[in-house]
């Protein structure tokens, strides 16, 4: 009987260490399922750069060739000569950065991100730069794009501020046409349809034929003005919205105006009609100023003849803890800032008066 009882207990525990592996086998395959669920539902730009990544190099000496060709083509059609990044000589710009060196302290819509030169563009920074081309408008103004590859994805950043805050170009042709490079695809340069009547300037200060009264071309926002833009004040929330060659406004009682920018090459005639006055209202006399590092764009009334006009400007701010981008309005001889923009109601509404050490007060 004690040996049937010992037979029956060795029994017993064979079968429970069989249960105990088969339910560890069903485990491990369950969490072998998962595994390759999450695998299957990662995204598609993960997967992209993941499998470009294993065949090594992103960028090559072609694309990098194929990207000067198309830029040189670019600039013609805008009026604007860029100089290429060497690979060994930092870029200077007329706005005083020096690229790729000051890439370490670079933000992207006013967040702090990790963006270097990575000839390869397989590096693990948010933003590997293949590729960095600068346009000097100015003495003291001036475009730079930095071609990145994000994740193994193609991203035009640029600069036209006087700081160093990036953000997505979005001028359509660059952004299709540096995708094409990256795909070894054919590249499409578009001149701009004149007609005429009028036609659009690409350029800060491009000369328009066709314009008349006055009108030499159109004065070009900096990318990183354009959007929609919202002050608080005393009276209430005004809102702003820039595009290539026009600022509109909306105050707070609803009352909205748009002012187009205009590069006038006649002199303001002493005398003028309420009639005419009232037929330009919308024309802008535009220039750009440079005031204490801030890239201006200056507007006077068509036919003002006394006062400073105003004053509008990219700039970015530290606002808890990230650089955010606003735009400051200034008037009066100095430039005085009366007013700051934000890119939401609710940052509007929580800056309220906030006013910033770096900026020119009227006092």
């Amino acid at each position: 009987m004690k040996k049937l009882t010992i037979i029956s207990s060795v029994i017993l525990s064979s079968l429970l260490i069989l249960t105990g592996c088969g339910s560890n086998s069903s485990k491990k395959s369950n969490v072998t399922s998962k595994v390759k669920v999450v695998k299957q539902s990662s995204s598609k730009k993960n997967q992209k750069g993941v499998a470009k990544k294993k065949s090594g190099s992103l960028w090559n000496n072609d694309k990098d060739s194929h990207l000067e060709d198309f830029m040189k083509q670019w600039g013609e059609v805008m009026n604007q000569t860029y100089t290429k990044y060497d690979g060994t000589n930092n870029i200077q710009t007329a706005s005083g950065m020096n690229y790729p060196q000051d890439f370490n302290s670079a933000t992207v819509n006013g967040q702090n991100v990790s963006m270097a030169w990575d000839k390869k563009g397989t590096g693990k920074n948010d933003y590997n730069v293949v590729a960095i081309y600068n346009y000097n408008k100015s003495s003291s103004s001036s475009i730079t794009y930095a071609f990145t590859l994000a994740d193994g994805e193609p991203i035009v950043l640029v600069n036209e501020g006087s700081g160093n805050n990036w953000s997505e170009t979005k001028n359509k042709s660059l952004k299709e046409n540096f995708v094409n490079i990256f795909d070894g695809k054919a590249t499409h340069v578009e001149k701009p349809k004149v007609s005429s009547s009028s036609a659009q300037s690409s350029s800060s200060t491009k000369s328009t034929e066709g314009l008349g009264e006055g009108r030499g071309g159109y004065v070009t926002t900096p990318e990183a003005m354009r959007g929609t833009w919202y002050s608080k004040g005393e009276s209430g929330m005004t809102k702003l919205v820039i595009s290539e060659h026009e600022i509109a406004y909306t105050d707070s009682n609803g009352q909205s105006g748009r002012t187009i920018l205009y590069k006038k090459t006649i002199p303001t005639p002493t005398q003028v009609s309420e009639k005419e006055i009232d037929a330009k209202r919308e024309w802008g006399d535009a220039r750009y100023a440079n005031i204490r590092g801030l890239q201006y764009i200056n507007i006077l009334g068509w036919y003002q003849s006394a006062g400073a006009g105003a004053y509008y400007a990219a700039h970015t701010e530290e606002i808890d803890g990230s650089r955010v981008p606003i735009i400051v309005e200034g008037g009066r001889a100095e430039a005085w800032t009366s007013a700051v923009y934000y890119p939401s109601e609710d940052l509007a509404n929580q800056q309220g008066d906030t006013k910033f050490e770096d900026l020119h007060y009227y006092q």
